[in-house]
């Protein structure tokens, strides 16, 4: 039977102008709407509507946008950019498994109390869009505060002092991975301090020059010849001058402190080489590196024509790491090596992008301003590359998983990390994530696995850990996991 609380929620977002009457009437038709449990706010409301298809993102946004330029101003306004905002937080929980399920399996393991369930109910989504994941959830309430440290430190204590029995390696298992995740959030936030400490150091603007042109900001320029030039050619030299001018130029334009703009100096490009060269695509793939007073950072670029027909020729911006995997493993015929077989690099792309589309971090309006504030001015940044996950290449040939159950595919992906942009102040920052991830065929269709959600956001924090100068070897070890549960367990 609905809540009382139920009707409430979803005739606020009727109020509020978030929905439409014929969307709140697919709310009272849907067959899960009379089994939802009391629901703790509109926000809940909104993202349970989202999940369910009922009301998609670029319509939540429409409809703030109408309220934004509602003359004269909407008195519902505060309250619907609260509640879309919440909305939009509860749906990335979703996409990380922190659901109430999620909740309530930690307190029927007895990891929390009841008193810290109700209050993490509040705070989560009533479903989610992968399975519930209690060891995630665990560390969120952890990292996030909900959930004491000394409180967790005790029942950590505790579980790990239990006499070995199926309930024990359950609790133990999901203490295990929650810790492992715990201890890289805080090498990860000691390794923001510092990041921060030395962007105050340099300067921000001198730090964003540095994401302009290294991490994916390289403005296109076109010059004329019809064959491709070699990566260290007079003519591709005097190209990447220009753009280093005008990319320290673009930084001194929008620096409204006079006394600061001499600090900002023009970068310098040297050690360019070629990595490989796609002759299908007539795409040769170089990196350099790029000397900016003290500092000294590697760049990537690419060289190729304007259009797949075309004789003008053109330098992007590239990610060194993603250039090193597409060009660096290319055979005789400048053909790629791996195709991700048997799935295909189509598929393979779209069903990654379809997979990590739920865990997108939704940039927020102040994110917005950041990102507009970067690439205002004198360069242009591609695109395609402005996508939260810009490039994807394979790093090596995909395997068979032993049962049968799908292909493992060792990847790069380029990520455009807008958490640590908005610590630089350059809208995003931009990050190799590598791993191997797992695609599974459905119906048909591949598709990533279950696990995907747990893998991917592990390896966008160690992707983050190493940006910021925590190297693999100091990343927190995953601990060994208790044995699996006894087969005769029952399932709660």
């Amino acid at each position: 039977m609905t809540s009382d609380a139920n009707p409430d929620a979803f005739l606020a977002l009727l109020t509020q102008s978030l929905i439409t009457d014929a969307q709140h009437d697919a709310v009272l038709a849907h067959p899960e709407t009379a089994t939802l449990p009391p629901l703790p706010s509109p926000a809940h409301a909104l993202a349970w509507m989202r999940m369910r298809g009922l009301v998609t993102e670029e319509q939540q946004d429409a409809a703030l946008e109408k309220l934004e330029a509602a003359t004269p101003p909407d008195p519902n306004l505060d309250d619907a950019e609260s509640t879309a905002f919440d909305a939009d937080d509860l749906v990335e929980l979703a996409g990380r498994g922190i659901t109430h399920e999620a909740i309530e399996s930690l307190y029927k393991d007895g990891l929390i109390d009841a008193e810290m369930r109700d209050e993490a109910l509040q705070q989560t989504p009533v479903v989610g869009t992968v399975p519930a994941a209690p060891a995630i959830a665990l560390a969120w309430l952890v990292t996030e505060g909900l959930l004491e440290k000394e409180d967790y430190e005790a029942t950590r204590a505790q579980v790990a002092n239990e006499p070995a029995f199926a309930m024990a390696a359950e609790r133990q298992r999901i203490v295990a991975e929650a810790q492992v995740l715990i201890d890289a959030d805080e090498q990860a936030v000691r390794a923001w301090r510092n990041q921060a400490q030395r962007a105050r150091r340099v300067g921000a603007w001198k730090f964003i020059l540095t994401v302009l042109v290294v991490a994916g900001g390289l403005g296109w320029y076109i010059f004329a010849p019809a064959s491709v030039p070699a990566c260290d050619a007079s003519s591709t030299r005097k190209t990447l001058n220009s753009l280093m001018i005008r990319a320290a130029m673009d930084v001194r334009m929008r620096n409204l402190d006079p006394s600061s703009r001499s600090s900002i100096q023009t970068p310098s490009v040297s050690s360019m080489r070629e990595v490989g060269y796609r002759k299908p695509e007539r795409v040769r793939g170089c990196v350099a590196l790029m000397k900016q007073g003290d500092s000294t950072e590697s760049m990537a670029y690419t060289i190729g024509p304007a259009s797949p027909k075309g004789d003008e020729m053109v330098v992007r911006g590239a990610d060194v790491a993603i250039v090193e995997a597409r060009f660096g493993h290319l055979d005789a015929d400048g053909k790629p090596l791996y195709n991700a077989e048997p799935i295909g690099r189509e598929a393979m792309e779209k069903a990654f992008r379809e997979g990590a589309a739920p865990l997108s971090m939704r940039s927020s309006p102040a994110r917005e301003r950041l990102r507009q504030r970067a690439d205002s001015g004198l360069l242009t940044r591609d695109p395609d590359r402005s996508r939260e996950i810009a490039e994807i290449e394979l790093t090596g040939p995909c395997k068979a998983v032993e049962g049968g159950v799908g292909h493992a595919c060792p990847l790069v992906i380029e990520y455009n990390d807008r958490l640590l942009g908005a610590l630089s102040g350059s809208g995003d920052n931009t990050i190799p994530v590598t791993g191997e991830f797992t695609f599974v065929q459905d119906n048909g269709n591949w598709r990533m696995s279950d696990d995907f959600a747990q893998t991917f956001m592990r390896k966008v924090v160690e992707g983050r850990m190493n940006s910021l100068g925590v190297m693999d070897a100091a990343m927190p070890a995953a601990q060994p996991l208790p044995p699996p549960v006894p087969p005769s367990r029952q399932s709660r």
